[in-house]
C-alpha cells in the first residue's frame, strides 16, 4: 500500500490494488456495517495496527511476576562491583574513541 500526497493541502491518501473479489467482499462487509468503503478499510487497518503496535511494544507479565519486579526495583541498591565499574570505565573510553575517530574523519564544512 503506497500513500499519495496532493497538493491541495488534504489528508495524504492511502492506495491499495486489490482483486475484484476481494473488493467485493469489502464493500459487502462495508455495507453491512454501515459504514462507506473508505470508513471500514480505514477502521479496519486502525484497528490492526493498534493491535500490532500493542502486542509488539508491550510487556506482560503475570501478577506474581509483576510483584516480584517491583519488589526488586523498591530495593536499595547494592553498591557496584569492581568489575562492573571497570566495565564502565572501558566503554566510556571505547565510546570517546569512537567520538574521536568520528570527528577525525569528519567533513570539516559540516557544522
Amino acid at each position: 500500500m503506497k500513500t499519495q500526497t496532493n497538493q491541495a493541502g488534504k489528508d495524504p491518501r492511502l492506495v491499495a490494488r486489490v482483486d475484484t473479489q476481494t473488493q467485493q467482499f469489502i464493500a459487502q462487509a462495508a455495507e453491512l456495517s454501515g459504514m462507506t468503503m473508505s470508513q471500514f478499510l480505514i477502521d479496519s487497518a486502525r484497528s490492526k495496527a493498534e493491535e500490532v503496535v500493542d502486542r509488539i511494544t508491550r510487556i506482560r507479565v503475570s501478577i506474581e511476576t509483576g510483584n516480584r519486579m517491583l519488589e526488586i526495583l523498591d530495593r536499595k541498591p547494592r553498591k557496584p562491583s569492581s568489575k562492573l565499574m571497570q566495565d564502565a570505565l572501558d566503554y566510556k573510553e571505547s565510546v570517546n574513541d569512537t567520538n574521536a575517530t568520528n570527528e577525525a574523519h569528519a567533513d570539516p564544512e559540516t557544522p
